[in-house]
């Protein structure tokens, strides 16, 4: 389990929860968790700095909605 997101569980065939890890610059990092904030169901983004010290990391969860059926 990642432990800079929180857990979202779902059943087998609905939206899916996939963690997220954003790297880059301070601005570029945080304009693009609002963007995907505002237009998905995510949830709260966790940022800290890049171990290098240039940049931010930001841990999120995005829910995925299922898709339709294969064809079989």
């Amino acid at each position: 389990m990642n432990s800079h997101t929180p857990s979202v569980f779902s059943a087998p065939g609905s939206a899916q929860p996939v963690d997220v890890r954003l790297m880059g610059d301070d601005r570029a990092v945080r304009a693009l968790v609002a963007v995907l904030q505002q237009s998905a169901a995510c949830g709260p983004a966790t940022y800290k700095p890049m171990r290098d010290g240039n940049g931010t990391r930001a841990y999120l969860s995005v829910i995925v909605p299922a898709g339709p059926e294969p064809a079989t």
